[in-house]
């Protein structure tokens, strides 16, 4: 698959606020920013280079035309891009690039000696009276990912994979996760009512910090008028997330087989790299992907999806959406699909990559 990677370089340090609850029946839990923000920054530079005003806490006055093509909150316009994820380099020229995704949730570890292994679940089916356990959600489910090594076998600690690895993965072949060099940290934060010492109602949050080494975050995209968008224009950099930090934008053609649909073997398990938000909660209500059956899910925690709006100066609703990594089990190969039927897909919600998976040793 041919796709475009833009690269968002921060020259020290970005953070993004979310909205969130907090209370024990909130099961969701938060890793990468959402894509609003990246979105909004490329927006905006694309309105400052038209030569348009932005005024704080205010809609910018555009034509039909700009409008078409910024979109607005509930459509993307003509800027089509996934992610973020995550990239690395070594030398300066930054010539070798690494690029990391979410690893998907059925990965294990397997340590004899100094050696580690890395392998994905098997399935083994089960009856009907265990269904009830494989899934939050109301689904007709009949077999659970297992991990069949009884010593040696423990949980991957590393919640990346990179891109090499991925092709890897995708094709059956040996791989292993990775732990990029990047430093993360949250913190809370309660608003307070103007003119009143006490905290205002509903708005509790959580503002995230990342730093980079040598790297930052990249949105990946197909689709070529997205790409003259951004060349005609210029774009070098952008203000990035809370407190308006500048970060670098460049842009790079990216050949990788790791996205493409996998038709080998009559079994295909997909995870998703980015969240989605789908009917059924954790998984499409269909209990299908397109037409093909879900069979067993692996790593069903859902995410928390939210942001902060700078036109109204509020928080953005929050979505509980399905998160990175879940792995989908399916009964056959999807057809032509490079994502699920997700809410906000033009925001590139719901992509997945593809693999293959086999039934435990004994079973059919």
């Amino acid at each position: 698959m041919k796709l475009w990677a833009i690269y968002f370089e921060p020259e020290d340090w970005v953070a993004f606020k979310e909205n969130r609850r907090f209370s024990a029946s909130d099961r969701v839990e938060s890793r990468f920013p959402s894509p609003f923000p990246f979105y909004g920054a490329l927006r905006t530079a694309l309105m400052k280079n038209w030569g348009i005003k932005l005024p704080y806490g205010k809609m910018a006055q555009l034509t039909t035309e700009e409008q078409e093509i910024i979109g607005d909150a509930q459509n993307a316009g003509k800027l089509r891009l996934f992610g973020p994820f995550i990239f690395e380099y070594d030398s300066p020229d930054g010539n070798t690039f690494r690029h990391y995704f979410p690893a998907p949730k059925n990965i294990y570890r397997v340590k004899i000696g100094n050696e580690r292994t890395y392998k994905t679940m098997p399935l083994i089916k089960v009856d009907n009276q265990d269904k009830k356990f494989l899934c939050d959600d109301d689904l007709n489910l009949n077999c659970l990912p297992w991990i069949p090594e009884f010593e040696g076998a423990e949980e991957a600690d590393e919640s990346y994979i990179e891109l090499k690895d991925l092709e890897n993965l995708h094709c059956g072949m040996t791989f292993k996760l990775s732990k990029p060099k990047i430093s993360v940290e949250s913190r809370f934060g309660i608003g307070i009512e103007k003119g009143i010492k006490r905290a205002a109602r509903h708005l509790l949050y959580t503002l995230t910090f990342y730093r980079f080494n040598r790297g930052g975050f990249f949105m990946l995209t197909e689709d070529e008028e997205t790409v003259d968008l951004i060349c005609k224009v210029r774009i070098e950099g952008v203000f990035l997330g809370s407190k308006q930090r500048w970060a670098k934008v460049y842009m790079k053609e990216l050949e990788t087989a790791a996205l493409d649909l996998s038709t080998s073997g009559e079994n295909t398990a997909i995870s998703l790299i980015t969240p989605a938000l789908l009917d059924g909660g954790i998984a499409p209500a269909s209990g299908k992907v397109g037409q093909t059956e879900i069979v067993a899910i692996a790593g069903s925690k859902k995410v928390a999806v939210s942001g902060w709006d700078m036109v109204n100066s509020k928080p953005k609703p929050i979505y509980h959406a399905a998160g990175p990594g879940t792995v989908y089990y399916l009964k056959g190969i999807p057809s032509n699909e490079s994502s699920l039927n997700s809410k906000l897909k033009d925001f590139g919600f719901g992509r997945f990559i593809s693999m293959k998976w086999e039934s435990f040793k004994g079973e059919e």
